[in-house]
């Protein structure tokens, strides 16, 4: 029986679907983002606090972004789904949206290896060798990783703009962050 938050979820869910229209097609959704060539695929991170949907202005009727989330919001994580998202609706834009604040900044690899161990000891071997998304440095340093590892990855498109875009939970400023320049 389902019970506590999940069952009021659902009843939610009920009332909602008593007016719910449904979206167009899948294809035919497909064939006018490939036209315009505009879809945006925003990656950014699971943390309960951030709405992207909100935090961009998108709403249910702009069919032109999707969210891929994740803890930390972290590309090695999310190369997949990007891959397949940029097959079905081949968007001109991929986001890579981290926040202040964030998770991955305080539990990092090590901490939850330790938690893991505790649940699973059998996978010791495979559980020290996985990588959880942490951030040492800087959010602005953490884009930068991501934005290179996106557009290194020989699944996504080279045609394709990647953009790194801080956002601050405390005061709701999103800022664009440009890649690290190399010095000659």
């Amino acid at each position: 029986m389902v019970t506590g938050p999940l069952l009021e979820m659902l009843a939610r869910n009920s009332k909602f679907s008593e007016t719910y229209t449904p979206p167009m097609p899948l294809m035919e959704l497909r064939k006018g983002m490939i036209a315009s060539g505009a879809g945006v695929i925003v990656l950014s991170c699971s943390d309960p606090r951030l709405n992207p949907y909100q935090i961009l202005g998108i709403d249910g009727k702009t069919l032109k972004a999707t969210m891929v989330r994740n803890a930390g919001g972290r590309a090695f994580d999310a190369i997949r789904t990007l891959a397949v998202l940029q097959t079905v609706g081949q968007p001109g834009t991929i986001v890579v949206m981290h926040h202040t604040d964030c998770g991955m900044t305080r539990f990092h690899d090590d901490a939850i290896k330790d938690a893991l161990l505790q649940i699973a000891p059998e996978e010791k071997v495979k559980i020290e060798t996985l990588k959880f998304g942490e951030i040492k440095g800087s959010i602005e340093e953490s884009i930068r990783e991501d934005l290179a590892l996106i557009r290194a990855s020989p699944l996504i498109k080279k045609t394709v703009q990647v953009v790194g875009l801080k956002y601050d939970i405390h005061t709701g400023v999103l800022s664009q962050v440009e890649e690290a320049k190399s010095e000659l």
